[in-house]
């Protein structure tokens, strides 16, 4: 009857200890679910977190690229222009160069007769047309300006310049550059706005 009793207080001590561990199982179970719902919830935060600012940089650097792209093709399309527009300017310098000789023999002593200040001045040519015009063209510029009703005592210098075409006037140390390169390039800032509209439209 001792062993008995013992036996089922045994019995009782072990059913109590196992409804005590489905109890401390059971509040462990439902602890673990709620950390590791918090830890899903930081995750996936921290995910979405991520992901946002990985968007924001690369949105940054599609801009930035896209602004250096830009940058390029304008800096490009620039270079260009300038280009297009120099040759231009080459082609004018040597059209005048290629003109007939009449017309530039003309041209020449209109040139001569606008930089002309005394009317004494030394008349320098580069050594083409030295050769082809010589004291002749001297003669001509000296009568348009007494045509002109100007001082007419211009004399040619023997000694050629170094120059593409037109002329250069001398009076003592002062030289007045009207070669034909110098004229272009004086003219340049006035004119290509409108060489600009021509090529570019």
């Amino acid at each position: 009857m001792a062993i008995n009793g013992v036996e089922r207080i045994a019995e009782r001590i072990l059913r109590d200890a196992q409804t005590e561990a489905a109890g401390i199982k059971k509040v462990a179970d439902e602890n673990c679910a709620v950390i590791d719902a918090q830890y899903a919830k930081q995750a996936k935060d921290a995910a979405a977190s991520i992901l946002e600012a990985a968007e924001k940089e690369a949105g940054e650097l599609i801009k930035r690229m896209k602004g250096e792209a830009d940058m390029r093709a304008r800096s490009a399309l620039l270079e260009e222009k300038q280009s297009l527009m120099q040759k231009a300017f080459e082609a004018a310098q040597q059209e005048l160069l290629n003109m007939d000789e009449e017309t530039y023999r003309a041209f020449l002593v209109k040139l001569a007769c606008r930089a002309s200040v005394s009317g004494q001045e030394e008349l320098v040519l580069n050594a083409k047309d030295l050769a082809r015009f010589g004291r002749g063209l001297c003669d001509d510029v000296n009568k348009a300006l007494a045509e002109a009703g100007r001082k007419a005592q211009l004399t040619l210098c023997e000694e050629p310049a170094d120059i593409d075409g037109g002329c250069k006037l001398r009076s003592g140390s002062v030289e007045t550059n009207c070669s034909i390169g110098t004229l272009i390039d004086a003219q340049k800032d006035a004119l290509v706005p409108q060489v600009a509209a021509m090529l570019f439209g």
